[in-house]
């Protein structure tokens, strides 16, 4: 945070001007309180993620797991020079990889692993107007490397991402490391090793985090106010932080102006009034869950495939890897 604010000092801008980019409109106003423990929350949250994180892996084959790690140490053989038992690996490497695609020709990927990485920036509404402003008059001003800072860090999200192996590349390219190396052209079938081992596939799915926490808040709520009514002040408490969150995430620029967003907004507005009547609100919660996930599934689906060799400039802290 303190390049940020270095950047925004530079710009002749602070924290403390909340001043919203869009004429007259006043930066909503942040609980002070959070009746939910944030130690909670951040646990309710990871555990949500490792749930998808075994989902995906359960759809591993077993073979699949190893496959990567023994195409490296059918490198490190080669790199050892002991040939011939380099070519015996190599060909037990092959009928593996044939095993897994006779279990499905079709496939154009085999999942492999899968892990997340997170990358909180602790921030409020206010904050992320003087940025965003500060990243728009540098850009007018020229400075674009300054703009492209501010805004790079912007960001509050668990990445999540699954690895594939290319059928059509990867068992081919281990063939043809193996022919080559039976000739005697042992630096170029290092060569091909070194390059399909870059070659797996990364498909990237990315969860703003206060989405995640507005989502968790709401079933927090839901929770409390299902037992009785004398929490409602909790249960109101807890609304108003998760429409909060909302309205961060859609100020980051995560499906910025997305009708879901007002929808989402409204149903809470709707919901804190029925639980501050001490009415029947079940079936309200119920239909708000619902409507979240629903929304993250649309808004942030899973990312389009791409290479590994492209994922360098990874989060600053991961998780289950």
């Amino acid at each position: 945070m303190s390049i940020i604010f270095a950047t925004l000092l530079m710009f002749g801008l602070s924290s403390c001007n909340n001043e919203n980019k869009e004429i007259n409109s006043p930066v909503p106003e942040k609980e002070k309180t959070l009746e939910m423990n944030a130690d909670t929350l951040n646990a309710k949250i990871y555990a949500s993620i490792l749930d998808e994180i075994v989902e995906r892996r359960s759809h591993i084959p077993e073979d699949a797991l190893s496959v990567v790690g023994e195409t490296q140490k059918f490198l490190q053989m080669i790199e050892s020079g002991n040939k011939q038992k380099a070519i015996d690996f190599g060909h037990n490497l092959i009928g593996k990889l044939e095993v897994l695609l006779a279990k499905d020709p079709s496939l154009s990927f085999i999942p492999i692993d899968a892990n997340f990485t997170t990358d909180e920036l602790v921030t409020d509404i206010g904050t992320v107007r003087t940025i965003v402003k500060a990243a728009e008059k540098a850009m007018k001003d020229g400075y674009y490397q300054a703009a492209a800072k501010l805004l790079g860090d912007l960001r509050s999200e668990v990445i999540i991402s699954s690895y594939y192996l290319p059928t059509v590349t990867y068992p081919d390219a281990v063939k043809v490391a193996v022919a080559l190396l039976e000739d005697g052209n042992t630096d170029e079938a290092k060569a091909v090793l070194q390059q399909v081992i870059s070659s797996i596939i990364v498909e990237k799915t990315v969860m703003p985090l206060p989405v995640l926490k507005a989502e968790q808040m709401i079933i927090e709520a839901a929770k409390i106010d299902a037992k009785d009514h004398e929490n409602a002040g909790k249960v109101v408490n807890l609304l108003k932080n998760a429409r909060y969150q909302l309205m961060l995430a859609e100020e980051m620029g995560y499906g910025k102006h997305d009708k879901d967003y007002k929808f989402l907004e409204t149903a809470i507005d709707d919901l804190q009034k029925s639980v501050e009547a001490k009415s029947d609100s079940k079936n309200a919660f119920d239909s708000l869950k619902s409507q979240i996930k629903k929304f993250k599934e649309r808004l942030f689906p899973k990312g389009e495939a791409e290479n590994r060799t492209e994922k360098t400039k990874e989060s600053k802290k991961t998780g289950n890897k």
